[in-house]
């Protein structure tokens, strides 16, 4: 019988999931084995033809692309009137679906097993049969993601078929493969021959002029690496088979990696305002933060309950039983909830409430117009450039909105500029970092590359127009009116060059400069968005990876009274206010923003239900006096207690 462990944890995104554990930083095994190559079946999959692989996107371009798993409590209902989708994501592209874990022919599923350490660089007597096993290993990893391309496509999935399937055509290029086999006829161990291999078609493709072509450097060392775990055995999970994914610090690309069910993550380091945590409460993945590094010596594939503030690996009979029952009550409470989607955003006493949603993919946009979103609130624009080389082009730009803007035709739109940070640092930004600081704010490294910046504007006009979508550009990380009016004349003289409107110009106002500057500020903003995650930060001075960093903590009166503050500001200059942090979520908060006056609030597309319901039986007249008492408290649990003695029926 299995050990049963428990590795506590802090939950920066709460839930219960079922899962077997998959590490994804986990090293490959050295020195490198050499597998016995068993002779393969023809794949039915076609050819590659060079290094043009399509047109679509990277990965990270239309990443979050559905969600539709059952083993955790954590993700959106997004699949229409049937069962909601639970914690988890159903797209693929690495892995081995369970149908086609290894393409079979008549002789059944091919298998590859260690064998000796290879020969020295100078025998070449084993490089043939070192050549085939190069070779079967490029084919088994084009056949399974055109496998699971195949079946994506059959259930409908086309978007996110078509990403997976570049991959297998990266795969099967022959080009790619000739290299690796020219390395290895000269007498390169197999795996070093690909690793150099890839990485010299990478660096290639990312030198080019062509901005479509350049940004596939990502996708060709993604496949490199699939190839690379063929070679050593490495098992990647069947991408219907919900995990737990674990590692030293979970990024948002491992949540969002198309191929994996993902029902939960553990992490060692990290914090809950960290870009993965942000993207983990966005999809509903349940998060722990802070676990005990033993964890990553654990194998692949031992079943992972999370649940609470612990992960248990070898759960008891009893605690997988409860945690059933648990996944299937909040499954329950999910479709109850979505029923209520007709239903209005609206108080009890009749106050009204509008509901948008943060998104990032056109995934997220189906999600929240699915859930009743009345429109978009936060679009985050950097998520497709984390891996980029070079600054984002109108081309690169454009691509990845497209997709993202299509359905959201006549709805307000509100669009972030690149916000980039020191957690989610694309390579372009990271060599002129200096030694051991970050990058500070983003908007100054945007403003100082003016060309850059207006590539953005551009493209975010030209791609909305022909979306006619009713767009709204908001500017992350203002400091002063300075900024906004640098900020304004990129954009009117984008605007000027399409011959289009300038659409509406506001602020995200997430610092304690722009609180006090807020007037001033809201004279010149079109409108104002409060950015709670690291306005909270900023004004209780907590690093974002701190654990006392989370949304709850955005009831500290500090931050309400910050609040309050752009409130009435954006009141006496009759701009729009809403929220869009995470705390807009949090049900000891959502009570106090609405009775502080945030009548819109934009929320993950999992969240949207779960805040309709908790408006629909809010008093607002017991929200504003419960507000104003918090102004006067001193501390965040002072100011829960006041909540949920004054709204005792809202869950914690």
């Amino acid at each position: 019988m299995s050990t049963r462990l428990r590795y506590p944890g802090q939950p920066a995104s709460p839930g219960t999931a079922l899962g077997e554990l998959h590490r994804t930083d986990r090293p490959f095994p050295t020195p490198t084995p050499t597998p016995t190559r068993v002779p393969r079946q023809p794949a039915d999959a076609g050819t590659g033809t060079g290094t043009a692989y399509g047109p679509g996107g990277t990965a990270a371009d239309t990443a979050a692309e559905g969600a539709e798993c059952g083993c955790g409590t954590g993700d959106p209902a997004t699949e229409g009137s049937g069962e909601p989708a639970i914690s988890g994501r159903a797209d693929a592209s690495s892995g081995t679906p369970a149908s086609a874990s290894a393409p079979a022919g008549p002789s059944g599923p091919r298998r590859l097993t260690a064998l000796p350490a290879p020969a020295d660089a100078g025998e070449t007597a084993g490089a043939p049969e070192a050549g085939g096993l190069v070779a079967d290993a490029f084919d088994t990893a084009a056949d399974r993601l055109h496998a699971v391309a195949a079946g994506l496509r059959a259930r409908g999935d086309e978007e996110q078929a078509d990403i997976i399937e570049i991959g297998g055509l990266i795969a099967r290029d022959p080009d790619l493969r000739q290299h690796a086999l020219r390395l290895v006829a000269g007498g390169a161990d197999p795996a070093d021959a690909v690793h150099e291999a890839v990485d010299a078609q990478a660096r290639a493709i990312a030198a080019l002029g062509d901005p479509v072509l350049a940004e596939r450097a990502a996708d060709v060392r993604q496949v490199g690496r699939r190839v690379l775990a063929v070679l050593h055995g490495v098992q990647e999970p069947p991408p219907d088979r919900p995990v737990v994914l674990a590692a030293r610090e979970i990024g948002a690309a491992d949540l969002l990696e198309p191929g994996r069910t993902v029902t939960a993550a553990l992490s060692v380091t990290g914090g809950p305002n960290s870009h993965a945590a942000i993207v983990a409460r966005s999809l509903g993945i349940p998060l722990l933060l802070g676990v005990d590094p033993l964890v990553l010596d654990l194998p692949d594939g031992v079943e992972t309950l999370v649940n609470g503030a612990a992960a248990v690996v070898h759960p008891a009979a009893g605690e997988r039983e409860s945690a059933l029952a648990a996944i299937a009550a909040v499954r329950e409470r999910r479709a109850q909830l979505a029923a209520e989607r007709h239903l209005p955003a609206r108080t009890v006493d009749g106050h009204p409430v509008t509901l948008r949603a943060n998104v990032a993919t056109p995934a997220d946009v189906r999600a929240g117009l699915l859930a009743g979103a009345d429109g978009v609130g936060l679009l985050r624009t950097e998520l497709p450039f984390l891996d980029a080389v070079r600054w984002p082009s109108r081309a690169r730009h454009t691509i990845a909105l497209g997709p993202v803007l299509a359905p959201l035709a006549g709805r307000i739109t509100t669009v972030r500029t690149l916000d980039f940070a020191d957690d989610k640092l694309p390579p372009f930004l990271s060599a002129d970092r200096p030694a051991g600081r970050g990058i500070g704010r983003g908007l100054p490294l945007m403003l100082a590359r003016p060309h850059a910046f207006g590539e953005q504007f551009t493209a975010l006009l030209a791609a909305a127009a022909g979306a006619r979508a009713e767009l709204r550009i908001m500017i992350p990380m203002v400091a002063d009116v300075g900024e906004l009016r640098a900020c304004r004349a990129l954009l009117d003289r984008a605007a000027a060059e399409l011959d289009l409107p300038a659409p509406p110009l506001g602020i995200m106002v997430e610092l304690p400069e722009a609180v006090r500057r807020i007037d001033e500020l809201a004279r010149e903003a079109a409108f104002l968005s409060l950015g709670t995650n690291d306005l909270t930060c900023q004004l209780l001075e907590l690093d974002r990876r701190d654990p006392a960093a989370g949304p709850a903590s955005t009831a500290h009166p500090a931050v309400l009274r910050a609040i309050a503050a752009v409130v009435a500001a954006a009141r006496t200059h009759r701009r729009p206010v809403s929220v869009c942090g995470d705390a807009a979520a949090h049900p000891l908060v959502l009570p106090l923003l609405v009775g502080l006056g945030c009548d819109t609030l934009s929320v993950a597309p999992s969240a949207l239900d779960e805040v309709r319901a908790a408006v629909r039986r809010l008093d607002h007249t017991s929200c504003r006096e419960a507000a104003a008492e918090a102004l006067v408290l001193r501390t965040a649990e002072q100011v829960h207690h006041l909540v949920r003695c004054r709204l005792p029926a809202l869950p914690d």
